[in-house]
Formats: structure tokens, sequence, C-alpha cells
């Protein structure tokens, strides 16, 4: 039988059920996803997280950072089973029962929730419902399930019943209750597991813990009963998990204290400084704004609160399918990739400096498990694994282990986000505390990895980007990226290191790196013994131009461009039609730009939540795929928007190459650009584009533009005009 509550305590508050229930404003638009009904797919609902906790609306599962399960490759996110997944099934009044089939449901991009609505009109009576469901952005270690009723006409108890759809059991844990609270007055049903296989016993001594507590002591079926004559009332059922059972304790004492306006006020405020922090405004496309939006909402809601209650835990970076996801193959268990450092922190980056410099931290925390990888490998220095979870060592599907063998290109291409990231940032201090530390255990594995034939250097048996080649000699992108991490090592030695440090072996090596290159038709092959016209998988010898920014003239960079355009699979991921549109554009080929663009995203956003898939409709792929969202981001930001950042020298260097106008939209501004401890905005309209310092940081810089040299500061407003301008640390 389902458990029943006379009365529920928490009281209601009509002006918040009002306030929500009415349409949105046109500034909010934007903001806003609609839709009468669920994607056939659930894989396409809403995936919620907040750095700490994650999960799919209407999912079977939830996650918490940094907890995995499973043996070497056999690693994978630890699913807690979805006990947030709450709805209402049907409501009792006199001698008839209502089955709730909602009217209409909501992805509040800028409030961060996400919510479905009911309403019922006959006979006199009129009733509304709201359910709400989100992650707690400040009271990170807490889910929260909220419903709202507002009744009129009613002269007999309305019963509501719920359903909670947790899925089964969890696979990962042991549950037993826990009795330990002799500091507590107040009781929660609290379950306490631990993860029942350690992913590598010579890293991971003892299993991942956790504690859970419920608000409320019940399953899967439960009746609330509201009083007849009561208009409006509340329900709220809260979830809290942590590693530490004292610190789930404190965190629902505090988030029941909360009325319910107050705690959603906490929540929103977090969300409305990131939306103030960086945005871009379309002007013109307003669906193409809500996939924009949508896109850094993903993004952004599986990376740590920067503002909590209590102090994180630490950060176990991003994998391509977010936090709410990674159980299941299809989810890439929940691991990081190259994916993270190449495709999407160039965006997170922008979005706030904070969320990048986590992202490296977990590298450099991690730099342990690397070293274990080179040294079981026959290597030296530092080895990043392909897949990386919680000890930082190889976690490859055993479905691919020549991947993991192979794709090495995953330690440089962490040195060049990091040179990247202090591009960005001129952050002396990061530079030495964290980037030099990887740089340089990854140039000893580079070095060790190597082969010199007496005139050049060669790397055998590899992969590149494109997986469809395996066992490759010199893949030039590899190449590339080998050499320009062992420039970076040496850049960052000198400034953070004695001489004697830096052998003569890290110059020697990116002066005589064989790089690929038929001089006859003036194009980069992608590896020794490739012939024009085999088909590849993904963007890989296009990336030289962006993001690698390697130098080479304008016509080998079509060549190339042209070259790979017509042999990329037509099921390749996102991403690679992004990093093609950046290129095109970077050669003056607009049309061709413009149509790569699109083809970036048109195909792989899902029209009901604006969820992003892997491969196009018709080709099965992950869903919240936040790496083709990273690469759409760039191709605006980097791509139309121009930006660049480089080392001049000892300086830091942000370049606003020729911008363009994004196609189907009337204009559009980039708002919160990081450089060097400032914030910018770009606009770019058909009367010209415009830069705008919107706060200066403690970091002079200079602008040159036509010429002539300006300082910066927190006033500063110029016309670019269609030149190019370049921004310098002093």
């Amino acid at each position: 039988m389902p458990k029943m509550a006379k009365s529920i305590a928490f009281g209601i508050f009509l002006v918040i059920l009002t306030s929500l229930c009415l349409p949105s404003s046109a500034d909010d638009s934007a903001y806003v996803i609609k839709s009468e009904k669920l994607p056939t797919d659930l894989n396409f609902m809403p995936t919620l997280g907040n750095g700490h906790l994650g999960y799919t609306i209407f999912g079977d599962a939830i996650f918490m950072n940094g907890v995995y399960n499973g043996v070497g490759g056999n690693s994978r996110r630890a699913r807690l089973p979805n006990w947030l997944n709450l709805s209402v099934a049907s409501i009792q009044y006199e001698e008839w029962a209502l089955s709730i089939i909602p009217d209409a449901y909501e992805l509040r991009l800028k409030d961060g929730y996400f919510r479905w609505l009911f309403a019922y009109e006959a006979n006199g009576l009129q009733l509304q419902l709201e359910q709400r469901s989100y992650p707690h952005r400040y009271y990170n270690r807490a889910l929260i399930y909220e419903l709202f009723v507002r009744c009129t006409g009613a002269f007999d108890p309305l019963l509501i019943n719920l359903t909670q759809k947790a899925g089964s059991k969890s696979e990962a844990f042991d549950f037993a209750s826990s009795s330990t609270d002799s500091n507590h007055t107040k009781r929660y049903k609290t379950l306490h597991g631990a993860t029942r296989q350690r992913e590598q016993p010579d890293l991971q001594p003892k299993s991942r813990e956790i504690f859970v507590l419920f608000s409320d002591d019940w399953e899967n079926e439960y009746t609330i009963e509201v009083p007849a004559g009561e208009q409006e009332f509340y329900y709220r059922f809260v979830i809290t998990a942590d590693e530490n059972e004292e610190v789930a304790w404190q965190e629902m004492d505090e988030v029941l204290k909360h009325a319910p306006e107050s705690l959603f006020k906490k929540h929103t405020e977090e969300w409305h400084k990131f939306w103030q922090d960086f945005n871009i405004e379309i002007e013109g496309n307003l669906e193409m704004s809500r996939i924009i939006n949508a896109g850094a909402f993903y993004l952004a809601n599986s990376l740590p609160s920067l503002r909590t209650n209590r102090p994180n835990n630490p950060y176990y970076g991003l994998s391509p399918t977010g936090l709410g996801r990674g159980e299941l193959d299809a989810d890439y268990e929940g691991h990081n990739f190259w994916d993270t450092e190449i495709w999407m922190l160039p965006a997170v980056a922008q979005f706030n400096a904070d969320w990048a410099d986590q992202l490296f931290h977990y590298r450099f925390a991690h730099l342990a498990g690397a070293r274990f990888n080179a040294n079981m490998t026959g290597y030296r220095g530092a080895r990043f694994p392909w897949e990386s979870a919680y000890t930082g060592t190889e976690v490859i599907n055993p479905c691919c282990p020549e991947i993991a063998a192979q794709e090495i290109h995953i330690s440089p291409d962490i040195v060049l986000s990091l040179q990247q990231h202090y591009s960005a940032t001129h952050n002396t201090e990061w530079l030495c505390s964290i980037a030099w530390p990887i740089a340089k255990e990854v140039a000893e594995f580079l070095v060790s990895r190597v082969q010199d034939d007496g005139q050049k250097y060669h790397l055998k048996d590899v992969m590149g980007p494109d997986e469809d080649h395996a066992n490759v000699t010199d893949n030039v992108y590899t190449n590339v990226v080998v050499k320009k991490a062992l420039q970076f090592a040496s850049f960052t030695r000198a400034i953070c290191a004695s001489a004697n440090d830096l052998p003569d072996v890290w110059i020697d090596i990116v002066q005589r790196m064989h790089i690929l290159y038929d001089e006859n038709l003036d194009y980069h092959p992608q590896h020794l013994g490739y012939k024009r016209g085999e088909t590849v998988k993904q963007a890989d010898v296009i990336l030289l131009g962006y993001p690698v920014q390697y130098a080479m003239s304008n016509t080998t960079r079509l060549n190339d461009l042209k070259n790979y355009e017509t042999v990329t699979r037509e099921s390749g991921p996102a991403m690679s039609w992004s990093m093609f549109a950046i290129n095109f554009l970077d050669v003056n080929e607009m049309e061709k730009a413009n149509l790569y663009f699109q083809r970036g995203y048109r195909d792989y956003v899902r029209p009901e939540f604006k969820v992003w898939s892997e491969n196009k409709v018709g080709y099965e792929g992950s869903a919240n795929f936040l790496t083709g969202i990273g690469g759409f981001l760039q191709a605006i930001i980097n791509g139309y928007g121009g930006i660049r950042f480089h080392l001049d020298g000892q300086r830091s260097l942000m370049v606003i190459q020729k911008t363009h106008f994004l196609p189907t939209t009337m204009g559009y501004s980039i708002n919160g650009i990081k450089f060097a401890k400032s914030k910018f905005s770009l606009a770019i309209h058909k009367n010209g584009t415009t830069l705008k310092c919107l706060e200066k940081g403690d970091l002079d810089i200079e602008l040159s533009l036509n010429s002539q040299k300006y300082a910066i500061d927190a006033d500063s407003s110029f016309d670019l005009d269609g030149n190019v301008a370049f921004l310098r640390t002093i």
C-alpha cells in the first residue's frame, strides 16, 4: 500500500507558484526551452548537475563526482538509483481519479531547473500543478524535487499520488542503513555504501564510500492529502549525498531550514552569476540563441559550483557526456579523454578561468597515475592515459586496447592546452606550480617515445585523431603537437626552473621532428603511406590550422581542407564540421565556412530540449555530447569571433582576427571574453565590430590597432572596422 501523508508542514508560498506559472518575458525567451512532448528516446532528456551530483531527468541514475566502480577498463561511474525521479501519477477527488499527463515541459536555463506543468478545470474545480527538479547550485550536496499545487472549488480533500521510479538496485554499491545519529536531533533516512571494486589497487587502497540522506522515508508510492478548502499546497523531497556523513547531514539540516522561495533564490543566484559572467547574445535568430544557451548550460552544469555552502571535494574532470551520465559504454563510462582539453576547455575557460584551473588541477593531481602508465609501458616521465577516471591510470574500455597504446597525442594535447591557458591568463604562479610540473614530465615521456634515425625524429605505431588508421608512422597531427609541447616545456622551464634543468634533446626534437609535407601537392599527408582519397573518421590533419595554430601558408591550409573535406566520414562527430568551419573562415572561404558551421549543429541537436548527440540523426551516438557543444562554441568564439591566444615572447597575446557574421543572424555579441584578468565584450553587427572592456584586472594590457597603441582601462571601447586587433600584456 502507498504511504499517506495527512498534511505537509512546509506550508505554501503562493507568490512562487503564481510567478513561476506566468509566461516568460521577451528578454528571457532565449533561456526557456519548452516542449509539449517528451523525446521518443528519453536519453535526450536534459542532464542536470552541479559538479558534485548529476542525473538525467526521468532517468534511472544519479552519479557523484569522482566515484567510480570497477577494475581497470571496467571502471565506470558508480550508479545510484535515481531516487529523485518523482512525479505525480494521479489525483483522486470524491469518486473519480485523474491520471496526470503534463501539458508542458520546460527547461529554464537562466534559473537552472526543469519543470513540468498540468492544469485541469471541470465542474467548478480548478487545479494547477507545477513540479520542479534541480541539483542545488549553492547547496551542492543536495538534489531537490518540488511540487506546487493550486486548487480552487474543492469541497473535499484531494489525494495526490506520487510515484518514484528510481530504477533497479545499484550495481556498484552494497547499501545498508546508517544509524550514526548521536549528534543529530532530527532523524533522516540514511544509506551508507561502498563501491564493490577498486579501479587500480596500487593507487586506490580503499573503496569509495558514500552516504545518502532522504528528507522523507518512502519508496515507490506516496499519497499526500490536501485538506478540503486548502487552495495552495507545497511539498518537497530532498536528497543529500557526500563521502562524509556529517557533511550530508549538515547540508540536509540547512536546506530544510529554508522556506521554498529562499532555497530557490540561493540556487538561482548562482546561475544568474554564471550568465552575467559569460553569454552570447544573438540577434534575429531565437532558435540559435536557444541552442547556444542550452549548450553553455549543459557544459556548465557538469562543472563545480564556484560558490557553495561547504568547500567542494576535489573535482575529477569533465567527461564527454557530463557528470549526470557514465555507467554505459555509450556514455564513455564517465571517463576523461582529450575531449576535455582540445574540445571543451577553450569554451570553459571563457565561462570562468577558475573552472579551467580545476580541470588542469585534475591532471596535475593525477601525475602519479600518468607516471605509472609510462612505467608500465616501458617509458619515462608522465604518460597520460587515453581514458582516465579516479586514479589517473589507463581505464580504456576492454574493447579497444590498441587505442590506449597508440593515441599518445593526448599527453602533448594536454600541454598544448596548458599553453593556451597561460596565453589567455598570464598567470605566472599557475604556470610554475601546475603547468611546469606537467609539461616537464610529459616532455620526458615524449623524449623516451620518439625514435631518431640520425636525421629526423619519428613516431611509429601511433594513431592520430582519425581512429580508422592504426599503427601508422608519423601521424602529422601527433608529430606537430609533440613539437609544440616540447617548445612550451622549454618556454616554461626558462621561467620556472634553472637552465641546467633543460635537456638539450628537447630543443633537438623540436628542430628535427619529422613533419610530413607533400611539396608537389602542397598539403600534409595524414601519415606515412596515406593515399589521397582514403576515408578518415574525423578531423585530423585540418586541426593543424586550428586549434593547434601551426604555422603554414594559406594555400597549404586550403589544400589540406580540400583534401580532407571530401573523405571525412559522413557519420563523423559534430566537432569535425565545426573545425572545418573555423579553418575555412581563416582562409576566407565564407560559403564553405557557413555550410560547415550549420552542418556542425543542425543534425546533432535534438529539438525538444536542445540536447546534443555525438552523431547526426540516423546514426547511433552518445547523448548530451558535450564534446560537440565545445566544438560548436569554439566555432562562434574563435571562428566567427576571431579570438585567438598566443605567446609573444614572454608576453601573453590575444588576437582578434577578422570577425564574421554568423549565418542566419542579424548580429551577435560575445560578452565576458577573458584575457589577462580582464573581461571584454565583442559586438559584431552590420555597422561594424566593437570591442569593449567590461572589467579591468590588475595586469596592464596594451591594444595595437591600425599601427596605434592604446592602454586598456575600465571603460575602453574601440571600433575595429574590420582590422586585426592585438592585445598584449605589458
